[in-house]
This record gives C-alpha cells, structure tokens and sequence, in this order.
C-alpha cells in the first residue's frame, strides 16, 4: 500500500512539474472559466462548490454560482443532520500584474440560501428549514499551470471561509 502511494505523489509530482513547464495565461476576454473546489474553515463539513464565469471583457467576468454542504452529529440521544444549498449569480473584476498564468480578482455574489436541519433519535421528527436572499463579496486569484488547467483560491461569500481547488479555460 506505501508503495502505491509513493508512486501516486511520485506520478502527480511530475505531472504538475511538467504542467508547470507549459504556458500559462492569466483572464482574457470570452474565457470559459470553471472552478470546482471544496471549502475550509466553516462549520459546515466539508462544503463543495461549482462555479461558471464568461468573461465579457478584459476585466469583467460574470456566472453562476452552486454550493452544497452536508454535516451529521451524534449526541448519544439523538442525532442531528444539517443540510445548505446555495445558488448565486456572481461578478468578478480580474486584475492584471504581468505575471504570467495569474489571475487575481474581486467580485460579488448575489443569490439564495437554503438551509435545513433534521434530529433523529428521541426526538425523531423535527425539523426545520430556512432560506433567503444572500450576498457579499469574494477576493481570489487562479493560476494556470498551461493554457486550460490550474488552481484557485478565494476568501469570501461561499460555504466555507476559503475556498480552493481546480479551475479549468473550457
């Protein structure tokens, strides 16, 4: 078992070193941009997002946003299940330093949230929901490893106070 591992890091080592090596390019105008990625720093388990952004222009770009997240607790007589869907339009102002395959931006988020929560055990049967307008702001940045493929990070409105994973020019 080690030794797959080391080879699975060995493998996705010198695949992105060898992504690393291609040309990156930062936000364009009609980009395609999809990001999925997972959140960190919430209270909500571990959150998942999917986001689209057009770019209309050099410098702004506009989509959708969803967001899914899902946590169970166990307090001995009864168990608890928390449930939040999230869906947004989101724009996004991309910044340009020069540096090749970065991609830095700010932006906003308007949409719905979703939220529900179901005890079972002693108290089987109750549950509530809620949901209602949401909106805020992000700040992030992606970089492209080669023309399609790279990585995001943003902090802000979303199902977790971080957001980070795989962003790819469609």
């Amino acid at each position: 078992m080690k030794s797959l591992i080391k080879k699975t890091i060995a493998v996705g080592a010198m695949v992105l070193f060898g992504l690393s090596l291609s040309y990156g390019q930062s936000y364009e105008k009609g980009d395609n941009l999809l990001n999925l990625g997972v959140g960190f720093g919430g209270s909500l388990g571990m959150p998942m997002g999917i986001s689209f952004e057009h770019g209309f222009s050099d410098k702004i770009s506009g989509g959708i946003y969803a967001g899914y997240a899902s946590k169970k607790e166990n307090f001995g007589v009864a168990s608890a299940k928390w449930t939040y869907i999230l869906g947004a339009a989101r724009a996004s102002y991309h910044f340009n330093f020069n540096v090749e395959g970065l991609d830095p931006y700010l932006g906003v988020i308007l949409g719905y949230n979703y939220a529900k929560s179901e005890l079972t055990g002693n108290m089987a049967g109750w549950s509530a929901d809620a949901g209602g307008l949401v909106y805020g702001g992000h700040a992030g940045a992606r970089y492209f490893f080669s023309q399609k493929f790279g990585v995001f990070a943003e902090v802000g409105y979303g199902l977790g106070n971080l957001n980070a994973g795989l962003t790819f020019k469609l």
